[in-house]
């Protein structure tokens, strides 16, 4: 590349053999070789002519962009490759970048410790603030949700009840704010376990009447005894 640096298979191949060499472990190789690749297939795309080839470099920048962590440029330099030659081993690659870094459920929590319990589920992006009616893509034990909730990155299903085993689906589809889509359903098979036994009382000073009814309110959860202790 050197003797010939306007020759973009030169720089093609030498983005190819950079990102297959497998860095020396305690090295600097580890960032160095992707960076290099990167710059190589670049170099190689804006120099190639063919469909096929420029398919090649995008494939071969997102490759490098993988693994330089740096997951939605990656991504894009995927879709652009295959957007041009739709290529079995670059269609894997980008399916596989897609699972572990695209808009997906990384996460999920059940809210059980109140009167009206919730699951929650948290995507690895925003979602969309308006115009999106995220219960079209949730189901609870294949029925629409009672109620959906989505603000952030996250989306509660409401409705449930304690003691409850649910299985809820987010479908494939479901929109992010970066314009991607969650590429399959996913399924929470989840329990909405009882309430935490409590007592409180319903305030934190009480004059007792001198006649009639005497006595403090108690408000319980699931328990229906507990030990108190009256202090003057």
């Amino acid at each position: 590349v050197t003797v010939l640096p306007d020759d973009g298979h030169l720089w093609l191949e030498l983005a190819r053999e950079t990102l297959a060499v497998q860095p020396a472990s305690n090295t600097s190789e580890g960032s160095t070789l992707p960076a290099n690749g990167t710059s190589a297939a670049f170099n190689a795309y804006k120099l190639v002519r063919t469909t096929k080839t420029r398919a090649q470099a995008l494939a071969l920048l997102g490759a490098g962009l993988d693994r330089r962590d740096l997951y939605r440029p990656s991504l894009q330099a995927y879709e652009a490759s295959l957007a041009l030659v739709s290529s079995p081993s670059v269609q894997a690659d980008y399916a596989d970048l897609k699972a572990r870094k695209g808009f997906r459920v990384i996460d999920h929590t059940v809210d059980a410790d109140t009167s009206a319990p919730r699951i929650c589920a948290q995507f690895s992006e925003d979602l969309v603030k308006t115009g999106v009616d995220y219960s079209q893509f949730v189901t609870v034990d294949n029925a629409a949700p009672k109620g959906v909730e989505a603000k952030d990155k996250q989306i509660c299903v409401e409705g449930l009840e304690h003691g409850q085993h649910y299985e809820v689906t987010f479908r494939a589809g479901l929109p992010a704010a970066i314009g991607e889509v969650t590429s399959a359903p996913v399924v929470l098979s989840i329990y909405v376990q009882d309430r935490a036994p409590s007592a409180r009382f319903t305030g934190d000073s009480f004059v007792l009447p001198a006649g009639a009814r005497r006595g403090i309110p108690v408000v319980t959860v699931n328990m229906n005894a507990a030990k108190m202790k009256l202090y003057r």
